[in-house]
């Protein structure tokens, strides 16, 4: 059928790095080329966005010639139809993440969810995933896995989520993965060894694609506090309650 909005023909999710410096080898080609046909790209926050342009394509084509459009988890459906009417003319339009796939845990599904309601195209275009990265290297079950986003910040509240996340895993033969703020990576380890039953398998995947990147899977009684200082590193969780 044929798009009802004249603005937009087709929405590209093009991923971005997870590791600083490392596009040249974890963006592939295709990205890079569609990324030079296109002028307009939704993204997390412009600046960021910008400078991943600039490193990706190498001064192929000037920052300055694209028109960005921030759209964050507080853009409403109204702000996002009145960026879409600032757009001059029908073109092709790209959506950018700050880090990973666009609409894996990041407020671009917003856009796409617009695409499919107005019958525009959609391409998703192939690049890294912590959440697939992490389960791939796991050795945990990858035939079914479910991400959680954050657990509460409340420390009694939280422990009783990781409770729960590992009842369901046990019942379901499900891997639960989560991610944490990183500046409490280390108060969540320390939780999970303290709550989790100790033949649960606990996966750490810290840095993926960087240079200091780590994917340790373990039973929990194998783990000992301290012994893996996460600090701020970018870092996805996941555990299988057998």
């Amino acid at each position: 059928m044929a798009a009802q909005n004249n603005k937009i023909q087709t929405v590209y999710l093009i991923p971005n790095e997870l590791a600083e410096d490392t596009a040249e080898a974890y963006i592939p080609e295709v990205v890079k080329n569609k990324l030079l046909s296109l002028r307009v790209i939704f993204c997390e926050d412009a600046r960021t966005t910008r400078r991943f342009i600039g490193k990706l394509l190498r001064g192929k084509v000037s920052v300055e010639e694209y028109i960005l459009f921030e759209l964050t988890k507080s853009t409403t459906e109204q702000e996002l139809s009145e960026q879409i009417s600032q757009i001059q003319g029908t073109c092709d339009v790209g959506i950018i993440s700050d880090a990973g796939c666009p609409g894996i845990a990041d407020p671009g599904a917003l856009l796409v969810a617009w695409a499919h309601k107005q019958q525009v195209k959609v391409v998703p275009l192939p690049g890294p995933s912590s959440i697939l990265l992490t389960v791939m290297a796991s050795g945990l079950n990858g035939q079914s896995f479910a991400f959680n986003g954050y657990l509460p910040i409340d420390k009694a509240e939280r422990k009783k989520r990781i409770k729960e996340l590992e009842r369901i895993s046990k019942v379901s033969n499900q891997t639960q993965l989560f991610i944490e703020t990183p500046y409490r990576n280390d108060k969540l380890l320390d939780d999970l060894i303290d709550v989790c039953d100790k033949n649960t398998l606990l996966t750490i995947s810290a840095d993926l694609t960087g240079a200091t990147e780590q994917i340790i899977t373990k039973p929990v009684f194998k783990w000992k506090k301290g012994e893996l200082v996460l600090g701020k590193r970018p870092t996805m969780f996941g555990f299988l309650a057998v």
